[in-house]
């Protein structure tokens, strides 16, 4: 199945090949399996997911694991290795019109936090993801 905008997905970070995410499918045929990798895209419907034993498994071995996704619908994505200007200029956008600028790290945090004020993140409306770059609105 190819990334397809509305395919309810999970994005994760990809922890071999830099710049990139992950595309998993979490709805048909190919429910559970990456679909493809992208150096950017834009979901709307979000919800920022950490798995808790994932996350103590991260502390625990001090080695990174795929625990945390944001899933939501597909809107457009970029597979090229630089980003498309349209995704990157959405994202700005958002981050301008006093969006939520998004990260997460499990040795800080048990949750995806807002940058600037450290609340916790759980769900968005709309999300670009531009290589580990991740606003939300």
């Amino acid at each position: 199945m190819p990334i397809t905008p509305g395919l309810l997905c999970d994005c994760y970070l990809n922890l071999h090949k830099t710049g990139f995410l992950s595309v998993r499918a979490a709805e048909g045929p190919d429910k559970g399996r990456v679909v493809g990798h992208v150096s950017a895209i834009e979901l709307e419907g979000c919800t920022f997911r950490v798995s808790e034993a994932g996350r103590q498994r991260v502390i625990r071995e001090r080695a990174k694991n795929v625990h945390a996704t944001v899933r939501g619908r597909i809107v457009q994505v970029s597979q090229d290795a630089t980003p498309s200007p349209s995704l990157t200029e959405k994202h700005s956008a958002i981050l301008a019109g006093g969006g939520s600028d998004t990260t997460y790290n499990p040795y800080y945090t048990p949750t995806f936090i807002n940058r600037e004020t450290k609340n916790p993140v759980y769900a968005a409306q709309s999300v670009v993801i531009v290589g580990k770059f991740v606003a939300a609105s």
